[in-house]
């Protein structure tokens, strides 16, 4: 499985996704990526206090989840099977599956985590799929001056991406 980081230069902020794409999932070599977060993720359990790993564990025993996480600067709110409907981004094909990884907030009805300002990797993964890129609604923009005949008209379409949320799940530590 090959995983790809979207990274600043594609959007001029700090990378919110880790794309995997699915052409790449047929490989048979794992990415070193893969392979270091893998690690990272069995070395985790060792640097929290037994309180915190019994919270953790109290939240992972809740049946639905919520995530805030950042998406290209904006932050979303979302459970499992949401839609998000965010601007468009023009590395992603449909079916490609995401990984959100900077998530700000992650809870249940009874448990909530806060990241500050984000909640460690290591404890939750979010999962995402291009669904659709649609057109926006058509935008009539007038540009007139006064007291002549000039008048301009232009008109304007924002582009959108459609992402699922298709999985929300807290680690077990």
């Amino acid at each position: 499985m090959s995983s790809v980081r979207i990274g600043n230069m594609a959007f001029g902020i700090r990378a919110a996704l880790v794309q995997i794409s699915t052409r790449a999932l047929h490989s048979s070599q794992p990415a070193a990526s893969t392979v270091a977060a893998t690690a990272t993720a069995m070395n985790s359990s060792a640097k929290w206090s037994a309180g915190s790993v019994d919270l953790v564990n109290r939240l992972r025993e809740q049946q639905k989840y919520y995530a805030t996480v950042v998406i290209k600067g904006r932050p979303f709110t979302v459970t499992q099977n949401d839609i998000i409907v965010m601007d468009r981004i023009k590395e992603l094909e449909l079916g490609d599956s995401l990984a959100l990884n900077q998530v700000t907030e992650l809870g249940s009805r009874d448990y909530t985590i806060k990241g500050q300002p984000f909640v460690d990797c290591g404890l939750f993964k979010v999962e995402a799929t291009v669904i659709e890129h649609p057109d926006g609604k058509l935008f009539t923009v007038t540009k007139k001056k006064r007291r002549t005949a000039h008048q301009k008209i232009t008109y304007h379409r924002n582009r959108h991406t459609m992402l699922r949320v298709s999985a929300i799940d807290v680690t077990k530590l």
